[in-house]
């Protein structure tokens, strides 16, 4: 009997067996690649993982800001007599430049009359001290009259005893000897009393001088220096015009050297505090300064301006910020840079001007870490070949990112074979048929210029 396929009554069980027999070839065709995969592997590059000296390096940013600015305020009052010509905006002067000058014609008639008060005071010191030399004197010359005079009264006394002269010359002799203890006991008063009135003199002596000095200094304060090389970013006041003390004059900053706060993630920083070479000690930083702790433990910076990428200054790291930003909860790190007009090459490395953006990177001392590249790394995991060519996950917990890497302080990794092929899906325990990157690159590249 013969089927007939054009028969409808038939249809439905010829699609039927044909349904069986697509699933069929389906189902042995799958199983026999998956036997396969299972039998050669699934196929990966891998590269071996080495221990490599590096430097770790953390990165933060800050703005460029004068180590000093100077908010000049006048210290007498008068009239501005002098203002240096080139005194605008933006100028820069040499450390002492005279640049203002206020009346001093009233602070000179001060200093004069100060002057006459002071040699009055003195005059009168020395005549005091010339009277207690005199009273020294009359006190040794009084204590001898004294003493003749009581001398005199025992003898005439002892006469009288004998009715060898009368009353009278008894009490004239008498009288002659009181009058000496009086006035003996004059001059020893004087002698208590004037070292009080030196030392009253002496005081008026020292204020006197003390009119004069400020006289002689509130004259040096009508002539204002720069007090440091350094630019004007303000200028408040013009010639003629009348300033009162406290008035501000201008506003400079120093350009010899300039700071940047760096800031730093929390995390970041305290991961890299880590790898210092000592723990901090209160005494030593207290007796050396925290710029000489930084520096002993093998710190180094470098300044990027954002704006000019590929352009560095060597930087000093002077200390830590006071206290953690309270916005973004960051730490502070001041590096500064000395004489960055000095480094200037036309065109190509500019002076560090206050406001600049910066980028300041933080280098610690060589240490030992597996390298892992930043692309070959999987949701937070390195792919790893074990020992039986099966794949594993390895979690880089604590890792430091730098710049396209992971360091990862673990000398176990050291020797292992990390996966640099895509895989997908990339299941732990896959069997891998492993290939080094540099044969598979190799096979790779002959295969393209076929």
């Amino acid at each position: 009997m013969r089927w007939n396929f054009s028969a409808k009554k038939n249809l439905p069980i010829a699609v039927l067996v044909g349904i069986v027999l697509v699933l069929l070839v389906v189902r042995l065709t799958s199983s026999t690649k998956h036997n396969d995969i299972e039998e050669v592997g699934q196929l990966a590059q891998y590269q071996v993982l080495t221990m490599q000296a590096i430097r770790p390096e953390i990165v933060g940013y800050g703005k460029v800001t004068p180590n000093i600015q100077l908010n000049s305020l006048a210290q007498v009052s008068g009239v501005v007599t002098y203002l240096h010509p080139a005194l605008k905006k933006g100028e820069i002067f040499k450390e002492g430049t005279l640049l203002i000058e206020i009346d001093d014609s009233d602070y000179q008639l001060q200093l004069a009359k100060s002057e006459a008060g002071l040699a009055s005071a003195e005059v009168e010191l020395a005549v005091k001290r010339t009277a207690i030399k005199n009273n020294l004197l009359d006190i040794k010359l009084s204590e001898h009259k004294l003493k003749i005079a009581s001398d005199e009264h025992r003898r005439l006394k002892r006469l009288f005893d004998n009715a060898s002269v009368s009353q009278a010359e008894l009490d004239k002799a008498q009288q002659n000897m009181l009058a000496q203890q009086q006035e003996l006991q004059r001059y020893v008063n004087q002698k208590n009393v004037l070292p009080l009135e030196v030392k009253a003199l002496q005081a008026q002596v020292k204020k006197a001088q003390a009119d004069v000095n400020k006289a002689r200094i509130d004259i040096e304060r009508t002539k204002i220096h720069l007090p440091f090389t350094g630019r004007i970013h303000q200028v408040n006041i013009e010639r003629a015009q009348l300033v009162t003390k406290g008035t501000s004059l201008f506003r400079a900053s120093d350009i010899k050297k300039v700071l940047i706060n760096a800031q730093y993630t929390y995390q970041t920083f305290n991961q890299f505090s880590s790898f210092f070479n000592r723990t901090p000690s209160m005494q030593t930083i207290s007796e050396r300064g925290m710029a000489s702790y930084l520096k002993a433990q093998g710190l180094e910076a470098k300044v990027e301006i954002l704006a000019q990428p590929g352009v560095y200054w060597k930087a000093s790291i002077e200390r830590l910020s006071d206290e953690i930003d309270p916005q973004s909860q960051t730490v502070g790190v001041v590096v500064s840079i000395s004489d960055s007009y000095k480094q200037i090459e036309l065109g190509e490395k500019p002076p560090l001007l206050a406001g600049m953006r910066a980028k300041v990177t933080l280098s610690a001392s060589e240490q030992d870490f597996v390298v892992v590249p930043r692309y070959f790394i999987r949701d937070g995991h390195a792919l790893i070949a074990s020992d039986d060519n099966k794949l594993t996950k390895v979690l880089l917990r604590g890792a430091i990112k730098q710049s396209g890497s992971f360091l990862i302080d673990n000398p176990k990794l050291s020797g292992a074979r990390l996966i640099t092929t895509d895989l997908f899906p990339a299941i732990e325990g896959t069997r891998l048929n492993l290939t080094a990157s540099e044969q598979l690159s190799d096979v790779t590249d002959r295969e393209r210029h076929q």
